[in-house]
């Protein structure tokens, strides 16, 4: 043995042992080397709670413009094509009238009809009031219908139907034309051919004695009525006819044409100049 001698364990005598360190675990490597920061369990300070409430308010702000402007965006989309096509159909002239076409006329004139319609050129054809334009047309004494219609790009037509003359009411110097409705709208030096002469004192489409006198001669069988030559009425209830052969028909009111026609054929068979159907159930020839 040497004088130094060693211990069982291999170390010198009077050395002290050096403990090794223990083999670090992976919580203790993942572990912060700092000091620890306490973990807070109360209730958060009071400070923060407005700043987290400001915040919150911003970003809701900040969402609603974005909402808005988005809104506003979609309602351009939609606005600004339908101005635009406004604009062109009401204040551009790109669509405005350049003709107004007038068919129909006989008595009146085409510079008649386009006068009383008032629709200058260059009035947007979008902008013309049909109705008011077919009214206005409407009140001229010879037209019974009026339509007007827009044809694009820029013409506006007008049809017109004229009334057509039934009778003729004789006057002073001249003959009242009346159409079916017994309206008075124009007249003539003499009686036209092919029209009946109508007496009445007071001739009009408000008159009765003048409606009853129109009714009976238009509801009377087609060879009756090619005969007549004067509707002569003093009331809605005592019509007269006279004949081309000179007989003269006591009519009596409108109604019971078939009854009253029939009889009149069979007793223009008879002699005699007049004869009476305005009772009913009775026929009269003197």
């Amino acid at each position: 043995m040497s004088d130094t001698s060693q211990d069982r364990s291999g170390r010198r005598p009077g050395t002290t042992a050096k403990r090794r360190p223990a083999p670090r675990t992976a919580l203790a490597r993942t572990a912060p080397t700092g000091p620890a920061r306490p973990v807070p369990t109360g209730p958060a300070p009071a400070a923060a709670a407005p700043l987290r409430l400001a915040v919150r308010l911003k970003a809701q702000r900040r969402a609603r413009r974005r909402r808005l402007a988005r809104r506003v965006g979609q309602a351009l989309l939609v606005v600004l094509p339908l101005a635009g096509i406004a604009w062109v159909l009401l204040l551009s002239s790109w669509l405005a009238v350049d003709s107004v076409e007038v068919t129909g006329t006989a008595r009146l004139t085409v510079a008649e009809v386009q006068a009383v319609a008032g629709v200058r050129e260059q009035t947007p054809l979008a902008r013309v009031d049909l109705g008011g334009l077919e009214a206005a047309v409407g009140r001229l004494a010879p037209v019974a219908r009026v339509e007007a219609s827009r044809s694009w790009p820029g013409t506006l037509r007008v049809q017109v139907t004229e009334r057509t003359p039934v009778a003729g009411v004789p006057g002073p110097g001249a003959v009242a034309l009346v159409d079916v409705e017994g309206v008075v709208f124009a007249t003539a030096s003499e009686l036209p051919a092919g029209l009946v002469r109508l007496e009445v004192d007071s001739p009009g489409a408000d008159d009765a004695a003048t409606g009853a006198a129109l009714k009976v001669y238009r509801d009377l069988p087609a060879e009756l009525r090619a005969d007549v030559r004067t509707v002569r009425a003093d009331s809605a209830s005592s019509v007269q006819l006279l004949l081309g052969d000179g007989r003269q028909v006591v009519w009596g009111p409108s109604g019971r044409t078939a009854t009253k026609a029939a009889a009149v054929a069979a007793l223009r068979k008879l002699p005699g100049t007049v004869i009476d159907v305005s009772a009913p159930g009775l026929a009269v020839r003197r």
